[in-house]
């Protein structure tokens, strides 16, 4: 499908949350939408493992909320914040059938992206946006393996290192980088069903039961 120049085209980079249920629901409305990811899933992603009870609306609408429910994870009862001194303050989330749970973005991600291409949406794994030139009439953009695509409308779904920011020249000047790291590992016997947020000297930690063993 190279050079197209379908005026309906939604095109959107980035196959996180964001991207896979924006991707879905265009394709749900008969739009032609092709949404270009990086990595190729499931793959693991730092942080963003707690979905909120506000996300259970969007989940149902998009018809996979019993999938969700019953992929492995765990159901959160509070979440606990420690402070630098060790003080804590540990708040009871809501319950029931809408409640706070924590799943692996691994396995989520890979459901949000398989249910926008089961509605319609065609996916584009490990490809990378290589250029990127607005046109009268939306955007033409090129892929690393050499896919070359104009779209009526770009969503840029693709976090905060933005490659459509950058390529657009929108990206502000990082005076500073961060680095985060993330590991599954056996939480002790007593941990519960509960999100611990740390504050640490350099910045945070937070720890969550992904599965109920």
């Amino acid at each position: 499908m190279n050079n197209s120049n379908a005026i309906n085209l939604r095109l959107l980079r980035g196959g996180g949350p964001a991207g896979s249920s924006c991707a879905a629901s265009c394709a749900a409305t008969g739009l032609r939408t092709v949404l270009i990811e990086r990595e190729k899933f499931p793959r693991e992603k730092v942080c963003g493992d707690c979905l909120n009870p506000e996300c259970w609306p969007i989940l149902r609408q998009l018809g996979i909320d019993q999938r969700v429910r019953e992929s492995s994870h765990g159901t959160l009862a509070s979440v606990a914040f420690i402070g630098l001194h060790d003080r804590c303050i540990e708040i009871d989330l809501p319950q029931g059938e809408d409640a706070e749970i924590a799943i692996k973005r691994s396995v989520f991600d890979a459901v949000l992206l398989n249910r926008a291409h089961q509605l319609g949406a065609e996916i584009r794994e490990t490809s990378t946006l290589t250029s990127l030139e607005k046109t009268n009439g939306g955007w033409k953009l090129m892929i690393s393996d050499a896919f070359a695509c104009r779209a009526q409308v770009l969503v840029a779904a693709d976090g905060r290192n933005s490659t459509v920011a950058r390529l657009s020249g929108l990206l502000p000047h990082i005076a500073k980088e961060r680095v985060a790291l993330q590991a599954h590992v056996s939480l002790p016997r007593h941990f519960g069903n509960k999100v611990v947020l740390q504050l640490l000297p350099g910045g945070y930690s937070g720890q969550a039961p992904v599965s109920e063993s």
